[in-house]
């Protein structure tokens, strides 16, 4: 199957109802019955361990958005929210070029507010200036632009991840830890999954060596399925970071005995992986195994 027929296939059995651009979608209520069955099944996998569980929305203000280094790394992915704040002249005008058919967004302005890229840099933000260690829990929305007829990728998406704030060496345990239980999750539920060495999409020349550098160094590594068969890239659905000082300087976060902090993360695309199960195991989630909606508590 290639990413046309399955999204044909997704519209047809009432996955997704695709809104008129590119990457959007509504999601059906078995698809959301899904991503919602695997969220709880994270969540039980994660509480081996203790962790400050927060759900954050999709905004975040454009200064700490600024902190994180999209800006810089990931430009092509940076989208930000513009408002209306004009008086009844500027609105009359407004509405006169709307239904002239005229542009009118020249009317916005910027709001001061950026989409999240990853569904834990709203978590470095809150916790900026303060002396903390552990782990949290994050479930959050992101945005990145890159529109897609692939189902696989989508503008918007929620991401489940669990973060440790610590010292380089509990950073490096912290995702090995979760990296071998999400391998052992995804199998478990029929997925054929595969480790492998990753980098972000950075953007530029200087992108190019920062990607050479996260791969030399196996900073980022993927779980990702052969979703499309040979001749497709693999798809990812889950990533495990370690981002070394990188967010804990940008946002001056620091231990509690006041020496450096580093970062990781162990982050899964919900909707990724409710979409890959639904590719598996077929469109009809009542024919599914048993045991695989016994685990989604389907």
């Amino acid at each position: 199957m290639n990413p046309t027929a399955f999204r044909c296939a997704l519209v047809e059995a009432g996955h997704l109802l695709p809104l008129p651009h590119q990457g959007s979608w509504g999601r059906g209520a078995d698809l959301e019955r899904v991503v919602l069955g695997f969220v709880a099944r994270l969540d039980a996998m994660y509480s081996d361990r203790p962790q400050r569980t927060y759900h954050f929305g999709p905004l975040m203000p454009q200064e700490s958005f600024q902190r994180t280094g999209y800006v810089a790394s990931q430009t092509q992915l940076v989208g930000s929210v513009d408002v209306f704040r004009g008086g009844d002249e500027e609105h009359r005008a407004l509405l006169a070029e709307c239904e002239t058919g005229e542009d009118w967004t020249h009317r916005l302005e910027p709001a001061g507010l950026m989409f999240a890229s990853a569904a834990c840099h709203p978590l470095y933000a809150a916790l900026a200036g303060q002396q903390v260690s552990g782990s949290y829990l994050i479930f959050g929305h992101a945005f990145r632009h890159e529109p897609s007829d692939d189902p696989f990728r989508t503008i918007t998406f929620r991401q489940k991840e669990s973060v440790h704030v610590g010292p380089h060496e509990a950073c490096v345990e912290h995702r090995d830890h979760y990296l071998e239980r999400a391998a052992a999750l995804l199998t478990s539920l029929g997925l054929d999954v595969e480790g492998e060495v990753a980098n972000d999409p950075f953007f530029g020349r200087a992108g190019k060596l920062m990607a050479r550098g996260q791969r030399a160094a196996e900073l980022k590594r993927e779980l990702s399925v052969q979703a499309y068969g040979p001749g497709h890239p693999r798809t990812a659905l889950a990533s495990a970071n370690l981002h070394g000082p990188h967010f804990a300087k940008a946002f001056d976060l620091r231990l509690p005995d006041g020496s450096p902090a580093e970062t990781a993360c162990m982050g899964f695309g919900v909707e990724r992986v409710a979409l890959a199960l639904l590719l598996v195991h077929g469109l009809d989630v009542r024919e599914w195994p048993a045991e695989v909606r016994r685990e989604l508590a389907l």
